[in-house]
């Protein structure tokens, strides 16, 4: 059974292509846990990896963009995140040409404020169980539980910036 909470860490681009493109639907991958080392010694919690559990991806893109790491391999895997996504939306006629262009150009540039965390905090009871998916292990980066949320609403979630 589910935590009262679901987080996810995000770069605030993700945020704005969400509601600047999306119609305000966000895709979000989730955990019941913002830091799975605090998870209950017995819980499957404690088995997420650090690249999926939010706490870690919190700091790790904190440090990357407060550095302007230009070699951050998770800023790299952003930008191609998004390029493959936007060629997805482009080819479904979900984006137009000078949509797909804009998220390119602001993905691959060279500006570092698009790239600070935020994390989502997603009440429990706000989401329909079914709405919340389980990712097959297969997809997980490691045993412990991954989640996601594909039809995530803004109104459905607080974003938060920790200092």
């Amino acid at each position: 059974m589910p935590g009262p909470i679901f987080y996810s860490t995000n770069p605030w681009y993700a945020t704005e292509i969400n509601a600047k493109y999306r119609n305000g639907i966000y895709f979000a991958w989730v955990s019941e846990y913002f830091d799975s080392t605090k998870a209950h010694g017995i819980s499957s919690g404690r088995l997420i990896a650090p690249s999926s559990d939010p706490f870690n991806i919190y700091i790790r893109l904190r440090d990357d963009y407060a550095r302007e790491d230009t070699n951050s391999s998770l800023i790299k895997g952003y930008r191609k995140t998004f390029g493959r996504l936007a060629k997805n939306w482009l080819a479904d006629g979900s984006l137009n040409e000078d949509q797909y262009d804009e998220i390119l150009t602001t993905a691959r540039s060279h500006s570092w404020k698009i790239w600070r965390p935020v994390l989502y905090v997603i009440p429990a009871n706000a989401i329909a169980a079914v709405r919340i998916l389980s990712v097959a292990r297969a997809d997980r980066a490691a045993y412990g539980p991954e989640l996601k949320i594909v039809d995530l609403k803004r109104q459905e979630f607080d974003i938060i910036e920790l200092e």
